[in-house]
């Protein structure tokens, strides 16, 4: 019984439940309107009953790319599970991060609609152009995946995930990972998207 309630529990959480009755209510929304529609326009009888069929029989699909790559609209807030879930580099940065003196970091940035972001953190930073990032950058230039920001030792570092054109401290581009100076921008691309970052210990106040 308890495995039973943890699987119930996680289809609530993960969006599961919600999306699939969303798209169970727009099927027979659908099936109602083309049983009206179809005789109409002389459509063969065994058309609706299929289209029924099809309908149904792609619950299970949409239920599975549900749960395991969390198809949620991008204003919901996400889930820290949920994010760690879909983008295995922000989980490398947790099991690395270290609160330790590391203190908090404040990144300022502009997102979609030329909308102002400020925001503090005191936990790793996933940056990318999915929903699936902490910091989501609505670029073309801009990976998916794009760079981490973590606390090591006291100091917080940026990793740059591989991306199609690099991640930049100020003008220079970071090979591999690289430390965050107090203060600097962050740009994705060259000429990309920038995050200004204030690097602040546990004592200090961050002016922005």
């Amino acid at each position: 019984m308890g495995r039973i309630n943890k699987f119930t529990s996680e289809l609530f959480r993960r969006k599961v439940v919600r999306i699939v009755g969303a798209y169970i209510a727009v099927l027979w929304l659908l099936a109602g309107g083309f049983s009206s529609l179809f005789p109409a326009l002389g459509v063969p009888d065994w058309v609706l009953p299929a289209f029924i069929i099809v309908g149904i029989a792609a619950i299970p699909v949409l239920a599975f790319f549900s749960w395991k790559y969390d198809i949620v609209p991008p204003q919901l807030i996400r889930d820290v599970k949920d994010v760690e879930a879909t983008n295995p580099h922000l989980t490398w940065a947790r099991l690395r991060h270290d609160n330790k003196e590391a203190g908090h970091v404040l990144l300022k940035w502009t997102g979609d609609g030329g909308a102002t972001h400020e925001k503090r953190f005191f936990q790793p930073i996933a940056i990318g152009r999915e929903a699936n990032n902490d910091i989501e950058l609505d670029d073309e230039r801009v990976s998916r995946h794009h760079a981490v920001i973590w606390a090591e030792n006291g100091v917080w570092h940026v990793r740059d995930l591989g991306s199609s054109n690099g991640t930049y401290i100020g003008h220079s581009k970071v090979s591999g990972s690289a430390a965050l100076p107090q203060v600097c921008e962050l740009r994705f691309h060259a000429n990309g998207p920038v995050v200004d970052v204030f690097v602040a210990k546990s004592a200090e106040t961050v002016i922005g």
